[in-house]
C-alpha cells in the first residue's frame, strides 16, 4: 500500500503491467520455442528479440530459427488502440 501512495496508482498499475507482459512472453516462448528466458533460449536456437519504443506504442518482436523453419511473434503494447 505505501507504493501505491508515493508512486501513484497509474504508476504502479503501469509496472504491474510490464510484470505480466514479461511473464506471458516467457509462456509465449516455452510453447514456441521450448525456452521461457532468453539466456535458455540462446542455448537452444538462434533467437531475435527486438524491443521497439515510441511515445504512442511498444513493440516486442522474437525471432527463432531452427531447422524445420522460424517463428516470429510479434506483440504491440498501445497507449490508445485504435
Amino acid at each position: 500500500m505505501r507504493r501505491t501512495w508515493l508512486r501513484g496508482r497509474e504508476n504502479v498499475h503501469k509496472r504491474y503491467l510490464v510484470h505480466v507482459a514479461g511473464h506471458n512472453l516467457g509462456i509465449l516462448m516455452r510453447l514456441l520455442i521450448g525456452a521461457g528466458t532468453p539466456r535458455g533460449a540462446a542455448a537452444r536456437v538462434p533467437t531475435f528479440l527486438l524491443f521497439l519504443y515510441t511515445e504512442q506504442a511498444v513493440a516486442l518482436i522474437l525471432i527463432a530459427a531452427s531447422s524445420n523453419g522460424f517463428a516470429i511473434l510479434l506483440m504491440i503494447v498501445a497507449d490508445n488502440p485504435a
